[in-house]
């Protein structure tokens, strides 16, 4: 039977803390993979519920019992109390409970832990890495950053060489250690426990790596990698066996080689990394059709009546009454679809969950709605630069190989709506060449930054080269911002040219990476070192227009969006010569900051303000709606804050 979990979220210390990074927290992603490492029989999630309203839904949909905890003063709850008690008798009372995990960046939770490595209990932690206390992190036998699991790699990729370098001599010594009791080839699985047993911190997510096996292979200059029996072992670099017998015991093993293409993923797994992050897994195929399918028919009979909140609360209550469980997180999910391929109409008003809505013209038929909805699956995939196929992607999008023809149907849509074209045997989105967002306005610093940019005579071409630039860059940032933005910049031009090239592995997904990412860090360079504040406007405004939800950018970037935020908007008084000292930028959230520059003494700053939450509006109208929702949620009780928020999205509506 599969080891069995308990999970104890203190949901005010991660939620906080997601907000301020994030703009929101999502359990899901989280819960996902819980769920991966075995059945998870207790679920449990602590908070002042009144305050944290909105994140019900999502819970609920994840089965997470929600425990009511008052609060005694502002900014200080009782959870931690309550937890220690719950998961303590958990602890001694269900022995088919083996690993109890701890969700929280609270030192206070190491004492218990520790007792609860006392009761025999295999103990993950799962926190924040810059709030959660080295305490908590020593005391579990595993702690997983909780960046990782929500699919941020920004702060991952960034991490400095002396973070991998201890990683690496982390392997060499578990390695060593299996060495003196001679148990080399030793597997992997093995291997991994001995390294958690040495630091309980490691773990391949929070270097980029999906799998512990896959991180090895990148790793291949220190160790060699052999399979025996469908299993991965690993010894030290040029291991050679002691005896005739050991020899005779490996020999049937196979080194695996760096050529083998083992870390590769097929199209299939592309295309279903895609189909997860527009969030099309959280409902069933047939569940997805059936939804779509009841949208259709609302909009048909009551076009311009149903706002988005409206319907899917109906919809909601009305499959509670036939028993079917659907959440509105995952009808929200499901409607996101439709409103990607723009299959709404809001009339002569801003898109949103608040406005009456009517389907789009053009959609003639049921079958015209779910179409439109579900050709954002495939645009997507043309988007990142992947390769078309088109029996995977059915194998995908609608559980069958053997529909061709109807994702034919939906590239031809697509094509027929002027969102893509074809060049010879290869789909790219439209545009005069095979970059297809070079007209974008909001990206045009960074293509004469590309286009001028000259790179060095030694420099080899090609993608790969780009990739190292990139990697190299990632651990400049925190150290040179100037050095960084340079090897983002010869990163970019390589990757451009490759593109144009239709060179192999070349995608217009790694263009957009490098590009969003030397974006940032121009616009750093400028705004915190040549104090050129104006100057760094148009850089953040091209990371704006890059990373947008529906991007798969957003999942890899969308930890610096915060920070981002922050400063474009401090900037505005920075020109002035206004001190921001008083403002906390390092800890201050995008909504505090906007309510302290809306609502300040200085009518330039609050003009100026005005023009750059407009300018926002006109690249990513979705990053100013999540930060609405954060002042209205976070502010319900004062009207000068709500009154910022009313005003963001009157500057969005005439943007």
């Amino acid at each position: 039977m599969p080891e069995q979990l308990a999970v104890f979220i203190d949901f005010e210390n991660v939620a906080r803390w997601a907000e301020d990074v994030f703009l929101d927290f999502e359990i899901t992603p989280v819960m996902e993979y819980l769920q991966s490492r075995g059945p998870v029989v207790t679920k449990r999630a602590y908070a002042d519920w009144g305050r944290y309203t909105h994140y019900r839904d999502e819970l609920m949909e994840n089965a997470i019992d929600l425990i009511q905890m008052y609060s005694v003063r502002a900014g200080k709850n009782r959870a931690d109390i309550r937890m220690a008690v719950d998961a303590l008798e958990v602890a001694m009372t269900r022995q088919h409970v083996h690993t109890i995990v701890i969700i929280s960046g609270d030192s206070d939770f190491g004492a218990l832990v520790s007792k609860l490595r006392e009761y025999g209990k295999y103990t993950l932690g799962i926190g924040p890495r810059n709030i959660t206390h080295q305490l908590l992190v020593k005391s579990c036998d595993e702690f997983i950053y909780l960046e990782t699991l929500l699919g941020d790699t920004s702060d991952v990729t960034e991490r400095s060489s002396s973070d991998l370098e201890a990683a690496r001599t982390l392997l060499a010594k578990a390695l060593q250690a299996h060495g003196q009791r001679g148990e080399v080839p030793v597997l992997a699985a093995k291997l991994k426990q001995t390294m958690l047993s040495m630091d309980s911190t490691f773990n391949e997510a929070n270097f980029g790596y999906s799998q512990f096996k896959t991180w090895l292979e990148a790793n291949t200059e220190f160790i060699d990698l052999y399979v025996r029996d469908l299993q991965l072992y690993v010894a030290p670099k040029g291991f050679v066996a002691q005896s005739d017998l050991d020899m005779a015991r490996h020999s049937v093993m196979t080194p695996v080689e760096d050529e083998t293409g083992l870390s590769e993923q097929s199209l299939e797994q592309q295309y279903r990394q895609i189909f997860s992050r527009l969030k099309m897994t959280s409902s069933d195929f047939a569940t997805r059709r059936d939804v779509l399918r009841d949208i259709y028919r609302a909009l048909r009979e009551k076009p311009a009546v149903y706002t988005t909140d409206t319907l899917l609360e109906e919809l909601r209550e009305r499959y509670d009454a036939l028993g079917l469980s659907r959440s509105k997180t995952m009808l929200r999910h499901i409607w996101q679809m439709g409103f990607r391929q723009r299959a709404f109409d809001y009339g002569d008003q801003l898109a949103s969950v608040r406005v009456p809505v009517s389907l789009a013209p053009g959609i003639e038929s049921e079958a015209d709605f779910v179409q439109r909805a579900e050709s954002g699956f495939i645009y997507a995939a043309i988007h990142a630069g992947i390769e078309i196929n088109l029996s995977d992607m059915a194998a995908v999008l609608v559980n069958d190989r053997d529909q061709v023809d109807y994702i034919q149907a939906l590239l031809d849509d697509l094509e027929h709506r002027h969102l893509i074209v074809r060049d010879e045997d290869r789909y790219r989105l439209a545009g005069r060449t095979a970059i297809p967002f070079l007209d974008e306005p909001a990206l045009q610093r960074l293509v004469r930054d590309i286009e001028q940019v000259q790179l060095p005579d030694n420099l080899p071409s090609g993608p790969d080269t780009a990739q190292m630039l990139a990697k190299r860059a990632m651990i400049q940032r925190s150290q040179d911002f100037s050095a960084s933005s340079r090897s983002y910049l010869y990163a970019c031009r390589l990757q451009w040219d490759a593109v144009e090239g239709n060179e192999p592995g070349a995608t217009l997904e790694d263009l957009r990476w490098f590009m969003a990412s030397y974006a940032s860090v121009r616009a750093g360079e400028l705004s915190q070192v040549e104090r050129n504040y104006g100057a760094a406007r148009p850089y953040y405004l091209a990371f704006f227009a890059l990373v947008q939800e529906d991007d798969p950018l957003w999942g890899r970037m969308r930890g610096l969006m915060n920070p981002m935020l922050s400063y474009y908007w401090a900037n505005a008084g920075r020109e002035l010569g206004i001190n921001m000292s008083e403002w906390n930028l390092s800890t201050a959230s995008p909504a505090q900051i906007a309510v302290l520059a809306a609502t300040h003494e200085n009518p330039e700053l609050r003009t100026r303000w005005e023009e750059r939450t407009q300018a926002l509006a006109t690249v990513n109208a979705d990053v100013l709606r999540r930060v609405v929702e954060q002042i209205r949620h976070n502010n319900a009780d004062q009207p000068v804050a709500l009154a910022v928020a009313e005003r963001i999205v009157d500057l969005m509506a005439t943007s």
